[in-house]
């Protein structure tokens, strides 16, 4: 019987079924990580669109407070240096009112004296990229009141971050720094759409302004590489230029003119400024 039975037993051990082999099995992988390859890219393209959206909304936020802190202090802040904390720099902090003497005109955002301090970054408010090379800059112009025709004697020193000084200087005075003619030219935050000239008109390009009172600035994805010396984000993170002249455009790859460029890059106009201190009673 068992001599029988052993042709069946045979046959149905040759049927059986049989594991994958190593070629099964890297067919499968290869096809898995080309589907996962798929996936992930237009997944990493939303992130990195909503941290934009976000750094956006965060340097708007950033603006209104600029301009809240302006209308309920008749100044706008200085600006913060690294060891400062987010705190904006006086260089006399002891001064009752503040005489508008900056330790900082151009760095970073004083996120502690405005209200908007992020835990965590010791003081600082960070851009959606979130990294300590990702902190907002800030940056407030810096002149005295003399200009052409104006009519204030003496001088107002510092009159945007003088509390007080706006109104001390007149409006129509302040805005006489709206030209920028080479003899002599007289401007305000001046932002090029592209790489500007080393002196005045700085804009070889497009000026997107020459009257912005202050700029607000993220320095993108690629601000941990910090390599900005030779580019035009260079204006932007202070290694480049006088940190009166900035720039805003088209994002770019490395090889572009100009270097590799993703800051955003936000300001208000003089006259935006103006109208809501006179909505808060801090000026004429």
């Amino acid at each position: 019987m068992s001599i029988l039975l052993l042709p069946w037993f045979v046959s149905m051990k040759a049927s059986a079924p049989h594991g994958f082999s190593l070629i099964e099995i890297a067919v499968v992988l290869v096809i898995l990580s080309i589907l996962l390859a798929a996936v992930a890219i237009p997944i990493a393209a939303q992130l990195e669109q909503r941290r934009f959206e976000e750094t956006n909304r965060q340097l708007e936020l950033a603006k209104e407070a600029i301009i809240g802190f302006a209308m309920a202090n008749g100044r706008l802040p200085c600006a913060s240096r690294p060891t400062d904390n987010g705190v904006e720099s006086l260089t006399n902090p002891l001064a009752s009112p503040p005489d508008g003497t900056c330790g900082a005109y151009s760095g970073l955002l004083p996120a502690v004296t405005l209200g908007i301090a992020q835990g965590g970054q010791d003081g600082f408010a960070v851009d959606a990229w979130g990294l300590p090379q990702n902190r907002i800059r800030y940056a407030v112009v810096n002149i005295d009141s003399t200009s052409s025709g104006c009519p204030v004697l003496p001088a107002v020193a510092h009159p945007f971050t003088k509390a007080g000084g706006m109104k001390e200087a007149g409006m129509n005075c302040l805005a006489t720094y709206s030209y920028d003619a080479p003899a002599p030219a007289k401007t305000l935050i001046t932002v090029c759409s592209a790489t500007p000239a080393a002196t005045q008109p700085f804009c070889a390009g497009t000026k997107l302004t020459i009257t912005a009172p202050f700029i607000v600035i993220s320095l993108g994805k690629n601000a941990a590489a910090g390599n900005f010396t030779a580019t035009d984000e260079g204006f932007n993170a202070g290694t480049r230029g006088n940190g009166t002249v900035f720039v805003s455009r088209t994002p770019s790859a490395a090889g572009a003119a100009g270097g590799e460029f993703d800051d955003i890059v936000t300001w208000t106009s003089l006259n935006t400024l103006f109208a809501r201190m006179v909505q808060a009673g801090k000026l004429p």
